[in-house]
């Protein structure tokens, strides 16, 4: 069987013609930076429209109106690991959520391995909006450092406890350029249904094209949908 993904393949061309789609695209991690072409009958596209809007990509005009009519929020997430499970053992906390007025904005509790001994992991910082802009011009390290100056506000143990942790921006990240579609009453009565239309042969999917933006949920269901839709119209080609 072969393989059905193809990892590390950075699509850089979009080009539909009656007969199919020819996409162009080039390993990430190949040093030549060869591009490679593979071509289909359809195509589903689920990049996010902050990567689509940049790509050459002959689709219709109002759709690619519609694509450039949907920002994307921000959003930030920082996770500690502290040499103990501090929380539980010392506090009682199992689970659920501590919601702020700092920048961090919340802290998760994790609701797996409960009552376990060693270190545990907490989500120390997530939020979006303009605080998120702040986050994202820091280093890894300062955010992480930013999260436990706020965090020992709420869990006087940070200090000590603290192990290691990471953080992501996702503005910062290349290949979603920002964490989810921001729709409107306007925009989505301008824009949502020729979003989501199938133009020729392609099709877009993802939490961009759905009423549950931001949540896998909405990824989910709008593949789906997309692809019923796409299987129902094939077939009427046939």
């Amino acid at each position: 069987m072969p393989r059905l993904i193809e990892f590390n393949a950075k699509v850089t061309k979009i080009h539909q013609d009656d007969s199919g789609v020819t996409v162009d695209y080039v390993d990430s991690n190949s040093p030549d930076g060869a591009t490679k072409t593979i071509r289909a009958d359809w195509c589903v596209c689920n990049i996010p429209l902050t990567i689509l809007t940049q790509m050459d990509i002959n689709v219709s005009k109002p759709m690619k109106q519609a694509m450039a009519a949907v920002p994307y929020e921000t959003s930030y997430k920082v996770g500690l690991e502290f040499n103990r499970r501090f929380w539980e053992e010392d506090e009682w906390i199992f689970g659920g959520l501590t919601y702020t007025d700092m920048p961090i904005a919340q802290i998760a509790y994790p609701s797996q391995n409960m009552f376990k001994d060693g270190t545990g992991v907490l989500l120390g910082a997530y939020g979006y909006g303009p605080t998120s802009y702040k986050f994202n011009s820091l280093t890894p390290q300062e955010r992480i450092n930013v999260a436990l100056a706020y965090g020992k506000y709420i869990h006087p143990q940070y200090p000590k406890e603290f192990r290691a942790g990471t953080s992501v921006v996702w503005h910062r990240i290349p290949w979603t350029l920002g964490c989810y579609g921001i729709w409107n009453e306007s925009t989505r009565r301008q824009h949502y249904d020729t979003l989501c239309s199938i133009d020729n042969r392609i099709v877009l999917a993802g939490e961009h094209c759905s009423h549950i933006p931001a949540w896998q949920e909405g990824a989910i269901l709008s593949g789906m949908d997309a692809a019923k839709r796409l299987h129902k119209k094939a077939k009427m080609l046939v």
